[in-house]
């Protein structure tokens, strides 16, 4: 026998709140790229072909200041908006961090005209009328159990702990909920990396700081001339740097891994005999 979850009734309670309060429903575009314009955003090219993809699992790999915290916040005021009953659940590193992209989400309700209204609005949470939910939490596993997630946001990815973002992902399962994660690089290890580089099934998208309109040449140069020079390729151009520390590089070790394969087991004979 099967029970509905009281995590289930509360979302469908809230759904049928909303409904039975709001009066007029406001018109939100269904289409992610047509609802940034109408808040006034023109989104990037790339930033289009995130907005435009369907697909629940995007990474989002991209140098500093070229929009991504801005695209992430679409997604996520878009969900909210449009899927009643939602809960985002946006994640950093840090809260400072988490508290940033919030804003960011919540500039765009505004700019939206705060359809629905928002009777719980606090500096980390946004309730709407319509009964969906928008969190913003450090990314500590032990803080982020709880309600299940249509919307997992992970804020600067390549800083979260594995263990954190590994613990945080169950909350996913029951609604079968979407993820984002961005973040430039931060060497080449952690699940941003592990996943950015493997086969698995998300979205890619690479895009440095020179790419963008907003970025000028002269002023990259600025700071590449301020900048230790494998930092400026990291956090600008998004270049994979070795772990700090690392006594032998990660493609070394991959070069090694991929020649063992082919290195038959040596024949040490009976453990007896020695």
């Amino acid at each position: 026998m099967s029970f509905v979850s009281v995590d289930a009734l509360e979302r469908e309670f809230r759904r049928l709140e909303a409904h039975s309060t709001t009066v007029e429903q406001p018109t939100i575009p269904a289409y992610p790229v047509e609802f940034a314009m109408s808040v006034g955003i023109e989104p990037d090219p790339w930033q289009v072909a995130v907005l435009a993809s369907d697909h629940s699992r995007k990474i989002l790999c991209c140098g500093r200041q070229t929009g991504k915290t801005t695209v992430s916040g679409l997604l996520a005021a878009h969900k909210a908006l449009t899927q009643p009953g939602s809960v985002v659940l946006i994640v950093a590193p840090v809260e400072k961090q988490a508290k940033w992209l919030f804003r960011k989400v919540k500039a765009i309700y505004r700019q939206a005209g705060s359809p629905y209204g928002a009777p719980s609005d606090r500096l980390t949470g946004l309730e709407l009328g319509n009964g969906s939910i928008i969190e913003a939490m450090p990314a500590v596993e032990r803080t982020t159990r709880g309600p299940s997630v249509d919307l997992l946001i992970v804020e600067e990815a390549a800083g979260v702990p594995d263990m954190d973002y590994y613990g945080i992902l169950p909350t996913l399962i029951a609604t079968r909920g979407e993820q984002v994660l961005l973040s430039s690089p931060r060497g080449k290890r952690g699940f941003f990396h592990d996943i950015y580089h493997s086969d698995a099934d998300w979205l890619r998208v690479m895009v440095r700081s020179d790419e963008v309109r907003r970025i000028r040449g002269q002023d990259l140069d600025v700071f590449r001339n301020t900048m230790p020079e494998q930092f400026f390729q990291q956090e600008f151009f998004c270049e994979w740097l070795e772990t700090e520390g690392s006594l032998f590089s990660y493609d070394d070790i991959e070069a090694a891994l991929a020649a063992g394969e082919d290195v038959a087991a040596i024949d040490i004979g009976d453990d007896d005999q020695w």
